[in-house]
């Protein structure tokens, strides 16, 4: 028969095992979303830049980053 400090050696192994999982299943996100973090930063600085630049060349914008200026020509 298993006796009480088997057991509680067993819970702390499996409790070690589960954090082990939890970290690895982390890495594997970060990994996995690596690229799409990475490239939702560049647009948004990419963004930012051109905010300012149309900022020094006095056009106006929306909130939606929409030149009010702009008139639609078809």
């Amino acid at each position: 028969m298993i006796g009480d400090a088997e057991i509680k050696e067993m819970q702390e192994h499996i409790a070690e095992m589960e954090r082990e999982i939890a970290a690895k299943k982390k890495a594997l996100r970060d990994a996995k979303y690596a690229g799409l973090h990475a490239a939702m930063q560049a647009r948004k600085e990419a963004d930012e830049a051109v905010k300012q630049e149309l900022k020094e060349l006095g056009i106006k914008t929306s909130s939606l980053n929409f030149p009010l200026d702009f008139y639609w020509k078809f």
